[in-house]
């Protein structure tokens, strides 16, 4: 089964604990298990590129929240 790259974080979040607890009960076939196996792993590579790129964005705007508060201090400090 493909990952659906559009879908939520949440829901592919919740998609991969559903498949990490079939997994662990075991009672699929092989071939079942092999799906789901590989289903979670790109599950994992999508989530780990939306927890990067959130990451990125948290350290983009703090930067510049970080310059336009030493901009701001520097004026403060003219007057």
């Amino acid at each position: 089964m493909a990952v659906k790259k559009n879908k939520p974080f949440e829901e592919q979040l919740k998609r991969l604990e559903d498949i990490v607890d079939i997994l662990d009960a075991g009672d699929a076939t092989i071939d079942e298990l092999l799906k789901l196996f590989e289903e979670g792993m790109e599950l994992v590579k999508e989530l780990r590129n939306y927890l990067n790129k959130a990451e990125l964005k948290v350290i983009e705007i703090t930067k510049k929240l970080e310059k336009e508060i030493a901009v701001e201090d520097e004026s403060v400090e003219k007057e």
